[in-house]
């Protein structure tokens, strides 16, 4: 029976970051899949803010750029009646070049450290891919299916098997987590329920994947990233020749037989002559919303689509589950280490789920403006009105409140404080370091940012240096806790964050703060680290 710390089951983009999350906590892992090769379908195509925050601190945001779309191209957004008829709006949405000026020139905490990336699935697993194989802490097994498991009072014993050879194997692990997809098989196995529902007035879809440099008919309305049309989305996977064709179903029986000629059907759909120069793959889809029950069951966690399932507006679904990889992996990585207690296992649930149903209801409401403004031109209400609607409720891939504004305001493993939490909104991030929030991203001398100074384990920013943070520091060190002292000279920091003494989980997430040293910290210190809660 092979030992390891720790299995991760999945080697999608959610399984990989939680393995390359685990190795930078020094923590050993085997990462399963059923699949020998990274996927070919394009899943996802846009990694945003916050996940590229999570990749900087991984180290691996600059290969995921290169990989990605360039970084001076826009990611605009085009509304049109169809490339047959007529446009109605553009909602003008910056390159990484324009976002990184904005970055450096409003440098008031609202903006991320790192700006979103346009990368397609089919190019972001390959980087991942390559950085877990080099990694000699990830034990890459490609092509071993996860099977079933048994747990006990020590750990969890996994059953798998060789997809080519039908060989079997058992893992031993302190604890495994499942980031094996929508049909998890991890979750089924553990009897997790799942709360979902379908898209009313979207029973499904058929996707074509294709290459064509005929920019005379897809750009005739101006280049996009996204091209909404109602009866279609087209979406551009690099600035070169290739695209996805996303046609929604008309009734539920449309697509039962899919389209004999991929490309004809296509041509006729969009009502054009378009060259296509090859059909890379055709897939049909049934749209819906998912959460799991629990995201826990003993040893074992769920983290990305094993956990929920999300329609693509917002581009919620991988990057809700980047958060649930880091989270997981830091807490998981704790235990294994000695340096957790008990309650961070309760804290993943009480952390992830309330994030997983809110981003999945904001999924929802974008679905809900395509859905409105189809039936508003349907009912003949005027094409410039339709536009006004649609300008009105913007806010897809704009809503950083959601990106970057998520707190952890029940946590376990979370000092709370007294008097009223800072306001919410999806639509805008705002600064502070109320406990369980992500703290401002702030430029300092020389332009590098404030977040760079954090560890891979706790970081203590100290804006004071002149002492107070050292009882906190000791009994961290007392307790076996791991914290990097980092303090910090800028007066306009120290503004946005609110406090002297901020102390940061490995996740980033605020985890106490105070202008002088606790009254009493070990407990606070007992808290952080799950040992136990905190009066």
């Amino acid at each position: 029976m092979d030992p390891a710390p720790v299995l991760v089951v999945g080697a999608g983009p959610v399984g990989m970051a939680t393995a390359l999350a685990l190795a930078r906590q020094g923590v050993p892992c085997v990462l399963a899949d059923q699949h020998s090769e990274t996927s070919v379908h394009p899943k996802l195509d846009y990694v945003n803010s916050r996940s590229m925050e999570f990749f900087r601190q991984l180290g691996i945001a600059g290969d995921i750029r290169a990989a990605g779309v360039a970084p001076r191209h826009p990611a605009d957004v085009i509304w049109s009646t169809g490339l047959a008829g007529r446009p109605l709006t553009t909602w003008a949405l910056p390159s990484v070049d324009e976002e990184r000026r904005r970055i450096a020139a409003d440098d008031d905490g609202t903006r991320p450290v790192e700006p979103g990336q346009r990368i397609s699935q089919i190019e972001l697993e390959p980087v991942l891919r390559d950085h877990c194989a080099r990694n000699p802490l990830i034990d890459l097994r490609p092509g071993l299916r996860f099977d079933t498991l048994t747990q006990d009072d020590q750990g969890v014993t996994s059953s798998l098997s060789d997809v080519m050879t039908g060989g079997r194997t058992r893992i031993r692990s302190r604890y495994v987590i499942g980031c094996d997809g929508a049909s998890s098989r991890v979750r089924t196995v553990l009897g997790i329920g799942e709360d979902g529902f379908g898209v009313p007035g979207l029973p499904g879809a058929f996707m074509v994947h294709f290459k064509s440099r005929d920019l005379g008919s897809l750009h005739r309305h101006g280049p996009f990233w996204h091209y909404f049309a109602f009866r279609y989305v087209v979406i551009a996977q690099d600035e070169a020749d290739t695209w996805t064709v996303h046609v929604n179903a008309a009734h539920p029986d449309e697509f039962a037989t899919p389209p004999a000629d991929p490309a004809a059907y296509l041509r006729e759909i969009l009502g054009t002559g378009l060259r296509i120069d090859k059909v890379l793959l055709t897939s049909r889809w049934r749209p819906g919303f998912m959460l799991a029950d629990r995201y826990r069951a003993g040893r074992v966690l769920l983290a990305g689509d094993a956990a929920h399932r999300m329609f693509p507006t917002g581009a919620y679904g991988m990057n809700t589950g980047i958060g649930d990889a880091m989270d997981a992996a830091w807490k998981i990585a704790a235990l294994v280490r000695h340096t957790g207690g008990p309650a961070l296992l309760d804290s993943y649930e009480t952390d992830r789920r309330p994030v997983g149903l809110r981003n999945m209801r904001t999924s929802h409401r974008h679905i809900g403006v395509h859905m409105k403004a189809g039936a508003l031109l349907r009912e003949g209400v005027p094409p410039d009105a339709v536009a006004r609607f649609l300008d009105d409720e913007r806010g897809e891939n704009e809503y950083r409140g959601v990106e970057l504004g998520y707190r952890y305001d029940d946590s376990p493993v979370v000092c709370r404080e007294d008097g009223p939490a800072p306001g919410w909104s999806p639509a805008a991030y705002t600064p502070t370091t109320w406990p369980g929030s992500r703290p401002p991203s702030v430029l300092l001398a020389g332009g590098s940012p404030l977040f760079d100074l954090f560890g891979a384990g706790f970081t203590l920013v100290d804006f004071a240096g002149d002492g107070r943070a050292g009882a906190l520091l000791r009994t961290a060190a007392a307790q076996g806790l791991p914290v990097r002292h980092a303090v910090v000279r800028d007066a306009r920091a120290r503004e946005l964050w609110e406090r002297d003494l901020v102390l940061l989980r490995p996740d980033h997430h605020v985890a106490w703060r105070g202008n002088r040293a606790p009254a009493d910290p070990a407990a606070v210190v007992r808290r952080v680290r799950g040992a136990e809660p905190a009066g």
